[in-house]
């Protein structure tokens, strides 16, 4: 093994675990709604509805910034887009 192939290797390693962080901090759960919640929404950045070909209610989640200007993530359950066609 040559030096060069060495120094790739390690950069690679160094690369993967430097990252593992940042996808650790994505699966931080994400709090439910629950009725009486107070929400801080001065902007709803992105609502996201899961797909389904059946009426049922399912779980969506909303990023959203507060008025402190914080970033912040809530989610709510719904009734799918399947529901409005019936």
């Amino acid at each position: 093994m040559n030096i060069q192939t060495l120094s790739v290797a390690s950069l690679l390693a160094v690369i993967t675990l430097s990252g593992s962080p940042l996808f650790a901090k994505e699966q931080t759960p994400i709090p439910a709604y629950e009725y009486g919640m107070p929400l801080d929404v001065a902007q709803a950045l992105r609502i996201e509805e899961p797909k389904s070909a059946v009426c049922e209610v399912a779980r969506a989640k909303m990023t959203y910034v507060d008025t402190q200007g914080q970033i912040r993530h809530v989610s709510f359950l719904q009734q799918t887009d399947a529901c409005a066609i019936q």
